[in-house]
């Protein structure tokens, strides 16, 4: 069952888009068929009735069960969810501001992180300043370029070079730290680099 109102914008089908379209990507077109040939084919664990599982399952919670049945009733609005509380286009109860007048819509920069504690960006639950004070440190030392070891809390490594861990990877790691600087480079002559990355070479 494809959702309703995706156009392709390659062949102006129904049912896929240009990611998932047999034209430009087939690999991705016969994964997309046998995702819809195999939805709603799940078994419930509980009861073992097909469509759905034991989190809308009316056994267990029939609350659930009742949320589901709406949700399928209500058509989707050009491919995206309607919440069946406020009728919105774009979110669910869950997330529905009528309904949870407190919850803030979260602002959210592309690739930005966002604490759902203290609002802020650049940060999630498990770093958030207010929570874990004790990570503030650590956090700074890793953006200075001090890498911190997880596994022992020490400096210079981390958990795959831990000699704790891993002491073969460590003994390389001192290795390579040695090393560092005395090598020469075959076209010049100096240290520091080889010929691959000379600023010399043509």
């Amino acid at each position: 069952m494809a959702k309703i109102g995706r156009t392709c914008a390659s062949c102006g089908q129904f049912g896929h888009n240009v990611r998932t379209c047999s034209n430009v990507n087939p690999e991705a077109a016969v994964r997309r068929i046998v995702r819809e040939r195999n939805r709603f084919t799940r078994s419930c664990t509980k009861c073992g009735d097909h469509g759905h599982n034991t989190r809308t399952c009316p056994e267990m919670n029939p609350t659930g069960a009742a949320r589901r049945k709406k949700r399928e009733v209500i058509a989707r609005k050009d491919g995206r969810r309607v919440c069946s509380a406020c009728g919105g286009v774009g979110h669910n109860t869950r997330t529905c501001t009528i309904l949870h007048p407190k919850k803030k819509k979260k602002k959210r920069g592309k690739g930005q992180r966002f604490c759902s504690q203290c609002e802020g960006t650049g940060h999630n639950i498990q770093t958030c300043p207010i929570l874990h004070p004790e990570k503030i440190v650590k956090r700074k030392r890793r953006e200075e370029g001090v890498r911190i070891c997880s596994f022992c809390k020490k400096e210079g490594h981390n958990l795959r070079t831990c000699p704790s861990i891993n002491p073969i990877a460590a003994k390389k790691r001192d290795r390579r730290n040695a090393m560092r600087g005395t090598r020469l480079c075959s076209t010049c002559g100096d240290s520091g680099h080889n010929a691959r990355t000379c600023p010399n070479s043509n």
